[in-house]
């Protein structure tokens, strides 16, 4: 059977809000400084929860006003992107809630009666929606897709524009990932206890929950002869991805890994790269006690089979920018091209003691690497799970 002939996927521009900065390359900056955004919760009351933090943006705030955090969450990312794009781009996002803070005020508010008085371009309380206010931003006659799978959404959707752009589908891209923090996702997280009511800290054996975070991020991807036609360099290429499910409980993952390992199994497959050929792994990291376990399962699996011993440096952001949810992987992918550039990363926030199979790999500071292959993970509720192999250009 013939090989089919697949196109090479390059990033061409990558750019970021989280609660540490307005840009990608702020945010690194405050990454480095081992920085942690995680502040207590303003714009809802927390009384009724355990938890009382999150990492948020402040001047988002917008409870006063008919407007929605992500609206305004994202004009800020639309500062560092391109007032346009090719005419050929297309759109793939993912958001899980949408603006459901539009909802909430529905609720709260009594003087608005009709939540059809509330402005589309001020609200967007459906995904779909705010996909169609990213598409009229860029003058585009199509929303596009929206990836709706739990915390690996935008992982999911790096995927599914790699593969659309390597088969020929499409030349260019706009992937983006947003999300607020809503009292209404703080307290199903709170009530599942995956929330922690102290620090964030992943891979670290008192680890007991993860934080929330606000945060967008978007990536423009092309082929590489559309990105040489159009005179865009490439920050990166994406190599390798993989999706897989596990299958094992609604909230859980698989105790053992088998869903992660499948899944980057299949990204090394569709790079032809090795194990030993990654260099540093941008891990989930939540810092849940199951999450994280899982993790460490599968990558030791992964990585030392067959007696090779090699220990890849690793690291998770979220005990410094907070879990972002269905943004989470668009917004790890801005960061990994840094790790990339630099070849260094940064530093897992929140570590004190390290569990011990992976104890040689996280640091709560900077680590050097050297390589041009990164591993980038993603996981989620309902057992999904989501891998990119990122290499240096």
């Amino acid at each position: 059977m013939l090989k089919p002939i697949m196109r090479e996927v390059v990033i061409v521009r990558a750019e970021a809000v989280s609660a540490l900065g307005d840009t990608r390359s702020e945010t690194w900056k405050r990454l480095l400084a081992r920085e942690s955004a995680a502040a207590p919760v303003t714009h809802f009351d927390t009384s009724p929860y355990y938890c009382k933090s999150a990492a948020t943006i402040a001047d988002i705030a917008c409870e006063d006003t008919d407007s929605s955090r992500l609206s305004l969450l994202l004009q800020k990312l639309f500062k560092s992107l391109p007032n346009r794009l090719p005419n050929s781009c297309k759109l793939i996002g993912s958001t899980l809630k949408g603006a459901i803070d539009q909802q909430e005020k529905v609720w709260r508010r009594s003087e608005i009666s009709n939540p059809g008085n509330l402005s589309p371009g001020k609200s967007q309380p459906l995904p779909w929606e705010a996909a169609k206010y990213i598409a009229d931003h860029f003058s585009l006659n199509q929303p596009g897709l929206i990836v709706n799978a739990a915390c690996a959404s935008s992982t999911i959707a790096l995927s599914r524009a790699a593969g659309r752009i390597a088969a020929g589908f499409d030349d260019c891209i706009l992937v983006w990932g947003a999300e607020i923090i809503s009292e209404f996702v703080f307290a199903g997280f709170a009530s599942i206890k995956a929330l922690t009511p102290d620090c964030c800290r992943p891979f670290d054996k008192l680890r007991n929950g993860l934080i929330l975070g606000e945060g967008a991020a978007a990536l423009l991807l092309m082929s590489a002869e559309k990105a040489e036609e159009t005179g865009s360099k490439p920050l990166a290429r994406i190599s390798g991805w993989g999706v897989a499910n596990d299958a094992v409980h609604l909230t859980a993952p698989a105790a053992d890994g088998h869903g992660l390992y499948e899944a980057c199994h299949r990204a090394l497959q569709r790079a032809s790269l090795k194990p030993e050929d990654i260099a540093a792994i941008n891990a989930h990291g939540t810092a849940t006690i199951h999450n994280d376990k899982m993790e460490i399962a599968a990558f030791t699996k992964l990585f030392r089979k067959n007696g090779n011993q090699k220990k890849i440096p690793l690291h998770s952001i979220k005990g410094a920018l907070g879990h972002t949810l269905g943004a989470a992987g668009a917004l790890e992918t801005t960061i990994a091209i840094n790790s990339l550039q630099e070849q260094r990363l940064p530093p897992t926030v929140g570590l004190i003691q390290p569990e011990i199979e992976i104890c040689n790999q996280v640091a709560p500071e900077i680590q050097p690497f050297s390589g041009k292959n990164l591993l980038l993970t993603n996981s989620g509720f309902g057992g999904v799970n989501a891998a990119l192999i990122l290499q240096r250009t």
